[in-house]
């Protein structure tokens, strides 16, 4: 057999036990699992729970059961072949004992591989994070699933974000002195190392200049409780570097302290601004930042959402952060006068959105394009 040949033999096989089996594994897992066992059939209500608590394992396990299959289809194929001098069959090489430790040296190689490439991609390549509260909205909702790639910045990387990147982060890297604080926090990045940061009217002033932004009305989110409860507060676009994304405010958090921001860490904030734990309540409530060591990924694509239903909601698969950071997604609510708005304000932004830098003049309260707050 050529070498060429050979080497077509190999991509074949790879293709085979490799990469279909990991592809059915991710489409089970991320398509047919469903996010809330609540109302799902036992089996899989109990899929679910373990997807939360372990998703790894979940997706190795789904990875060898697929792997085992095409292995057993593919003796099936080769048993129906008639024997050839340079294919020799497994039975032809040892026996059938022989061919029972190679199948079970087979196995154990794929479930190690399966194991350390699992691993190994969520250390270092992506994860899924999943919100957990309404710190976020409208960005995110409850229930949603996000991944997050880790390749960008965190330990060792040397490299800070980007104002208006989310990023995740162990919620045990800051002073919070609060009890049930979920272990993992998704925040908002506003202010960079260097920068002085304040509130007003819950919109952050960096460096002495009030970040712009566009009022676009009355936002109202119903509460998935059963109850017909609502959050409402006002919906606004915020400019920040050249980024836009939304913002809902009700009655302002207080923070009246002044944060600069140290080296090696950044200034968070939740997009509902007064419903958030974050930097205006880290440090007993004088305001704290994020160490860069803790940052764990930047949120970039949308994986799953929850309908108030409960059922689990693919129409904002694969969509970028940035992307649903600038559209609205409500359900039972009429939002075509709410698009409207958005639309408008982001077809006519502020004339300067990039943040003056540190120790320079500013002018507090630059009018934004449309009716700024």
């Amino acid at each position: 057999m050529t070498r060429g040949r050979r080497a077509l033999r190999w991509a074949a096989r790879a293709s085979w036990h490799v990469g279909l089996p990991a592809l059915a594994a991710a489409a089970v897992v991320c398509g047919l699992v469903p996010i809330s066992p609540a109302g799902a059939p036992a089996p899989l209500a109990a899929i679910a729970r373990w997807k939360h608590s372990a998703p790894v394992p979940l997706a190795v396990a789904f990875f060898v059961a697929f792997s085992l299959i095409a292995h057993y289809w593919t003796g099936l194929g080769t048993q129906r072949r008639e024997p050839r001098a340079d294919l020799a069959l497994p039975l032809e090489r040892g026996g059938a004992a022989g061919a029972r430790v190679r199948s079970f040296v087979y196995v154990v190689a794929w479930v190690a591989a399966a194991v350390v490439v699992a691993f190994a991609g969520r250390a270092r390549l992506a994860e899924a994070y999943s919100v957990s509260s309404a710190s976020m909205l409208p960005t995110f909702q409850p229930g949603d699933e996000v991944l997050g790639e880790k390749w960008s910045y965190g330990a060792g990387k040397g490299r800070l974000p980007s104002r208006g990147d989310v990023v995740a982060f162990p919620s045990s890297a800051v002073a919070l002195a609060m009890p049930d604080v979920p272990a993992r926090l998704l925040k908002r990045v506003i202010g960079l190392p260097g920068d002085r940061i304040r509130m007003q009217s819950g919109m952050p002033v960096i460096n002495g200049w009030l970040v712009p932004s566009c009022d676009v009305g009355a936002y109202i989110y119903p509460l998935p409780d059963g109850q017909g409860g609502a959050f409402q507060g006002r919906l606004l676009v915020e400019f920040i570097d050249d980024r836009a994304y939304l913002t809902v405010h009700s009655a302002p958090r207080a923070f009246t302290d002044e944060y600069l921001v140290k080296p090696g860490e950044v200034f968070v904030l939740g997009d509902n601004r007064s419903n958030s734990v974050d930097s205006r309540a880290y440090n007993e409530g004088h305001g704290g930042g994020v160490p860069e060591s803790a940052l764990e990924a930047r949120l970039q694509w949308f994986v799953v959402g929850t309908h108030l239903d409960g059922r689990s909601d693919w129409t904002r698969l694969l969509k970028s952060v940035d992307a649903l950071g600038r559209r609205l997604h409500l359900e039972g609510v009429d939002r075509g006068a709410l698009d409207d708005a958005i639309g408008k304000c982001l077809g006519n932004p502020p004339k300067v959105t990039h943040v003056p830098p540190p120790g320079s003049t500013s002018r507090v309260g630059e009018a934004p394009a449309l009716g700024g707050m």
